[in-house]
């Protein structure tokens, strides 16, 4: 259901929004909302529900719960970073690089079944995890870190 929900959140900005006369002939910017949306989300729930995200992290990793803190923080802003044009290629090359290190925990988190987030279907989760994945690192470079490719495509 969380996958659906990022994926409603990341599309849903830009497709309503090109409905708005100003944003309509911006879609990088409309797509960088989306971003922005996504990672406000995945972000905020680090501070909802710390505990169960630290079981995401392996138990030899020291200080869980503050990680989850931190990354939650780090999310948040670099999803925000994606909005000013100044920053946008640079928080978007950061969105992929955490994308692809975060995809190791979500493989253990899996392959050892914790319960949350859907990881307690183990490893079949990833069939649907990982393509969620490679979508929004997809979409994070389309509309952020190539820059201002689209302005003159």
């Amino acid at each position: 259901m969380t996958l659906l929900v990022m994926l409603g959140l990341l599309v849903l900005p830009f497709v309503v929004l090109a409905a708005v006369p100003g944003l309509r002939a911006r879609p990088q910017l409309r797509g960088c909302i989306g971003i922005a949306c996504v990672f406000a989300f995945t972000g905020l729930g680090h501070f909802i529900m710390p505990k169960q995200m630290a079981l995401m992290i392996p138990p030899f990793v020291p200080f869980a719960v503050a990680i989850i803190y931190v990354t939650g923080v780090i999310e948040v802003v670099a999803g925000l970073l994606v909005l000013p044009e100044r920053t946008r290629r640079w928080a978007g090359w950061f969105l992929i690089a955490m994308l692809v290190g975060l995809l190791p925990f979500n493989v253990w988190s899996a392959i050892e079944r914790v319960p949350f987030g859907g990881h307690e279907m183990g490893p079949k989760y990833l069939l649907v995890r990982v393509p969620v994945q490679l979508v929004l690192m997809a979409w994070c470079y389309w509309f952020a870190a190539r820059g201002n490719a689209l302005h003159s495509a």
